[in-house]
């Protein structure tokens, strides 16, 4: 399974889109092997003004596996955080969630932040940054 962060999705829904991030998520899409969690669904779905993106987007993304964000998640998430500020470095709260959601459903993560480089070189998060396709 692999979990798409929200700043994939906006290459990819974005007319002008890298066709590389177009093909990769069509082929992820057609596997089977996409995820999503609320945090992505809301950053992707309340960024979106006209009535009939938003549909489109929202019926897409019914499709898709929806990883679950409970306690464990959240607590996974703080324990992460604060782990990572004792060596100096401070992740968004929200980037801390989407990491563990992925960690917890052994998912890989693909991605245009370099939050989740930085978390993968301190976890076993199989993160893939998606920035070599915007370059």
């Amino acid at each position: 399974m692999i979990l798409i962060d929200s700043s994939v999705w906006i290459y990819y829904y974005r007319p002008t889109g890298p066709e590389k991030i177009k093909e990769t998520i069509k082929e992820a899409i057609a596997s089977d092997l996409v995820a999503i969690n609320g945090i992505i669904l809301v950053e992707i779905l309340s960024g979106i003004s006209k009535k009939e993106d938003f549909k489109k987007v929202n019926s897409d993304f019914k499709g898709f596996h929806l990883l679950p964000l409970n306690e464990e998640i959240f607590m996974e998430a703080s324990v992460l955080g604060s782990s990572l500020r004792r060596k100096g470095i401070t992740i968004p709260a929200t980037d801390l969630i989407i990491a563990s959601s992925a960690l917890k459903a052994e998912c890989s993560l693909c991605h245009i932040d370099f939050h989740f480089d930085t978390i993968a070189t301190h976890v076993s998060l199989k993160a893939t940054n998606f920035k070599k396709f915007i370059d």
